[in-house]
């Protein structure tokens, strides 16, 4: 009987995140999402559109950003240390002014 109790506590924990989840990449879809500062590090992003997202300081370590546009978003000074992006979705945010890459160097200028 516990087995099954702690089964049904997992599966319900699961749906719980899943649902979690989908919501809050329902309110990132907005355009100019404000999450200055915000800790998202570690979280599933992939497809969330972005574009013009203030993101200024925003945690973003290991976060996977599969696909994520991230066009006209302002990651200055974020912390993508580990994160999962490529190169040509950095280059469409506005700024990077200070922010940490994937491979932990600090972003200065145009590089």
């Amino acid at each position: 009987m516990q087995r099954f109790l702690y089964r049904l506590y997992l599966y319900f924990a699961t749906i719980r995140v899943r649902v979690g989840q989908r919501f809050f990449n329902i309110y990132l879809r907005r355009q100019r999402a404000t999450l200055s500062e915000a800790d998202l590090s570690y979280l599933n992003l992939s497809g969330t559109d972005l574009r013009g997202a203030n993101l200024r300081g925003a945690n973003l370590r290991r976060c996977d950003l599969t696909g994520v546009n991230l066009a006209g978003a302002d990651l200055s000074g974020a912390d993508l240390t580990a994160a999962r992006v490529t190169e040509d979705q950095l280059a469409q945010a506005a700024a990077l002014d200070g922010a940490t890459l994937p491979d932990g160097t600090i972003y200065i200028g145009s590089q």
